[in-house]
């Protein structure tokens, strides 16, 4: 394959003008410059044309299973009317057809894997992911006080990914059921996810604070008997033992320089879904601080009940465009790619234009690019 430009995201090697990738049976074998490689290489070659290559995307974060509920659920209004409209929708429904759509999307967008967040389908999930030629990691998540007798994770054997799990938060997850979570992920060698410090709410929940949210969960029956710590969300998390270099924080809007600075000795990543946070209207991370402070840095979409579409390059320009100081192409390309390959467990696979890896690849928009045009 030749282009006109590669962002191969190798340290060493990060830009290559009249860039060729040779292939192998699904692996690529060599990246450099088209006239070094072109001497010694005598099979077919397929010009790209004047378009810019950068590895595979990865979604840190979705939820594909409510893949049908885009331009169903109220935006803007806060988490409490957003959370309250989302459970009066067909949850629990989940067409074929809106699966085959969200793969289209996802494909035509250049993501080549996706960590999945499954509450009620994680082996059909799976195997959506599996048969639509996505690598994966689908996250079976923990919620409620009960810890399955067999595990949390469905037994299953995929040849592009793996089930793991997840816990959902720190107060609709007790807290048994997240030290069990973390345990089985550990014990596995596994990838843990958790949405943390999201919104105002959770805040207040775990501070012990009026909090509307928690009297909508407890007139459902939900936790009745709720105790709540009286710390920060980050707090609670790194106290229970559930933050280190395999955890992914998601969202992490409401957190203090003193919650990054933990996040960051934990070792733990973060991943930021700004537009949902904007959709549902909970705030905004402090996004440089995440990032300045050295902490591993994904993006995520969440899901198309709150957001717009599951496209990561639009993502990315939303971050881009309101970013509030110095960001290179090269460092917002780390988020879609090596970044969450590191923290997924793909780093060998995925993540880089190398040898040895998948050839897979994306094309980067000119709109995109022109947003770091000096």
């Amino acid at each position: 394959m030749r282009a006109r430009r590669a962002f191969a995201m190798p340290p060493e090697q990060p830009v290559i003008d009249d860039a060729a990738i040779i292939t192998d049976k699904g692996v690529i074998c060599e990246v450099g410059r088209f006239a070094d490689l072109r001497t010694a290489f005598s099979g077919t070659v397929t010009d790209l044309g004047d378009v810019t290559l950068a590895p595979g995307l990865i979604n840190a974060h979705s939820h594909l299973e409510l893949c049908h509920l885009r331009g169903r659920t109220i935006p803007d209004k806060g988490f409490m009317v957003w959370v309250e409209d989302l459970l009066r929708q067909p949850i629990f429904d989940l067409p074929e057809e809106e699966l085959a759509k969200a793969s289209r999307e996802l494909k035509r967008t250049g993501t080549v894997m996706v960590a999945d967040i499954a509450t009620r389908f994680p082996k059909r999930m799976a195997g959506f992911l599996e048969e639509s030629g996505f690598f994966f990691v689908v996250f079976t998540e923990a919620i409620g006080e009960a810890v399955p007798e067999h595990g949390f994770i469905p037994e299953g054997d995929y040849d592009h990914g793996v089930g793991a799990v997840a816990g959902h938060s720190l107060y609709t997850t007790h807290v048994d059921v997240l030290r069990a979570a973390k345990a089985e992920s550990s014990s596995r060698g596994l990838p843990f996810s958790i949405h943390l410090a999201e919104h105002d709410d959770e805040v207040a929940i775990m501070a012990g604070e009026p909090s509307p949210f928690l009297e909508l969960l407890q007139g459902r029956g939900r936790l009745l008997d709720f105790e709540p710590p009286r710390k920060a969300p980050v707090r609670q998390a790194a106290d229970l033992g559930i933050l280190d270099a395999s955890t992914l924080c998601v969202h992490c809007v409401k957190v203090s320089q003193g919650d990054i600075e933990t996040i960051r000795q934990s070792g733990a990543s973060v991943c930021l879904c700004p537009r949902s946070n904007e959709f549902i209207g909970v705030g905004r991370a402090p996004w440089e601080k995440i990032c300045e402070a050295g902490i591993n840095t994904c993006l995520g979409t969440d899901s198309l009940a709150s957001n717009h579409d599951l496209d990561l390059w639009n993502e990315a320009a939303y971050f881009k465009e309101r970013y509030q100081g110095g960001l290179s192409l090269a460092e917002t390309l780390a988020m879609l790619t090596s970044n969450p390959a590191r923290i997924l467990g793909v780093g060998d696979t995925l993540g880089s234009l190398a040898p040895g890896k998948a050839a897979v690849w994306s094309v980067i928009p000119d709109s995109f690019q022109e947003l770091f045009d000096e």
